[in-house]
């Protein structure tokens, strides 16, 4: 027996053919060639205008960089190469659709990479799309001191540069402070603060009057790891100078969190906040540089003096290469090159990494039990990648009756989840084996 689905083919089959025999196709040598001249009769299509392009180009713009939404403003920064991947794939078909691109992206995402917010294109606050930029990625020398960013009324995202802050004057042999944003959006969520010679207090200040609706903050100095050829570290050679190199010792961690904490307080909405100091002491530089351990994991030959004998003879010579930099105490230690902090030391994971690891745990804990609304906390590490990685600890916290517990945790190790109870003191948080 036959199915239906068998019979229904055999006389689909038998049409065609017939179908075939009655109406054969035609030798591919009598298909006609299409010629200039049978074109003529035809129309042009009409190109769309350049308002149309511009809301096709943006709502283009506006969808991928939603599709590509990072979590932290940092991420913004290091991972706008992608996002220009995808637009060039767009740019580079036409001359108009680059410009036009290119000037829908201004609009939305001013970044100085693109050449949208120079001092030669952004000689005030207002010459860039005050009423469209939603995101600011500027690098130094990018934006004029002593902007006002209040402008940009739907400002949401920022990575702002502040290494020109303080600059040298050769004329008055000094180095002289300049502020470097007068004032920010109230609609601003995340900032972040690269290479700063600004005092915490005053850049935490301006953002509380300005924004306190911010979620994540990021505070990053300017050191001897991240810029050693930076001008300010000649002249400023003492281990207070670099006030970014603290200590693990827990009576003054428990007061350096406190402290930070306070500074905050009026940001009550904070989910993420990365403070660019490390829980070490700078005595720990120097004995990287010193000890035999330690210089036994040494790659490159680590020249402390300035004058060494070979490269620079003596003070004469060293003085004759001098640029219009401050000028530099030969007496003094020369400041490492980055390559020596380019390598892990096993003698530094040996002998600082339990220390600065309960310093950070409970730096973060008591920064959890001020803010209800943090999630993630992290510092300057001495022992991460260059010595410039910030770490990474996810914070929370639990009311258990009367008693707070704190959770920390490490994303990057498994199993490291700590529950930390916490005892209030004034308007201070101690773990509770401190305050016993």
């Amino acid at each position: 027996m036959f199915s239906l689905i068998d019979i229904w083919g055999s006389i689909i089959i038998a049409l065609f053919l017939v179908y075939r025999r009655i109406c054969p196709p035609a030798p591919t040598s009598q298909i006609p060639v299409p010629t200039l001249s049978s074109n003529r009769g035809l129309k042009r299509p009409i190109p769309l205008p350049q308002e149309t392009l511009d809301h096709i180009f943006s709502f283009f713009l506006t969808s991928l960089v939603d599709d590509l939404r990072f979590g932290t403003v940092r991420d913004y920064r290091v991972q706008k190469k992608c996002l220009m991947q995808e637009i060039l794939a767009v740019a580079q078909c036409s001359k108009q659709f680059h410009e036009i691109m290119f000037g829908s992206l201004g609009r939305m995402w001013a970044s100085c990479g693109l050449g949208l917010c120079s001092r030669k294109r952004c000689p005030s606050a207002t010459a860039s799309p005050a009423r469209t930029v939603w995101i600011i990625t500027a690098e130094q020398g990018c934006l004029p001191l002593d902007i006002d960013l209040s402008v940009h009324i739907i400002l949401e995202i920022a990575s702002i540069n502040y290494h020109d802050g303080i600059q040298w004057s050769k004329k008055q042999q000094e180095f002289r402070r300049f502020r470097c944003v007068r004032a920010y959006p109230r609609s601003l969520r995340q900032l972040e603060i690269l290479r700063s010679h600004t005092p915490e207090e005053e850049v935490i200040r301006l953002v509380s009057d300005c924004c306190p609706g911010l979620t994540e903050l990021r505070l990053v100095r300017c050191t001897i790891f991240n810029d050693p050829k930076c001008w300010y570290w000649r002249t400023h050679t003492a281990n207070q100078d670099h006030d970014y190199m603290r200590s693990y010792d827990p009576a003054a961690v428990v007061d350096y969190a406190n402290n930070m904490a306070l500074l905050l307080r009026r940001l009550p909405q904070l989910e993420a906040v990365h403070i660019g100091h490390y829980l070490i002491s700078i005595n720990a530089v120097l004995t990287h540089r010193t000890d035999p351990a330690h210089k036994r994991c040494h790659r490159i030959t680590d020249m402390t003096d300035h004058i060494d004998g070979a490269l620079v003879v003596n003070s004469l010579q060293f003085n004759a290469n001098a640029d219009e930099g401050p000028p530099i105490n030969t007496n003094s230690m020369r400041l490492a090159d980055k390559g020596l902090w380019a390598d892990p030391c096993r003698q530094c994971d040996r002998e600082f990494k339990e220390p600065i690891e309960a310093a950070e745990r409970w730096a973060a804990g008591i920064m959890a039990a001020h803010f209800k609304s943090l999630k993630h906390v992290s510092f300057a590490n001495f022992l991460s990648g260059g010595r410039v990685a910030p770490s990474s600890w996810l914070v929370g916290r639990q009311q258990r009756g009367p008693d707070l517990y704190v959770r920390t945790e490490d994303p990057s190790r498994p199993r490291s989840r700590r529950m930390q109870p916490m005892v209030r003191v004034g308007d201070r948080w101690e773990p509770s084996q401190v305050a016993q």
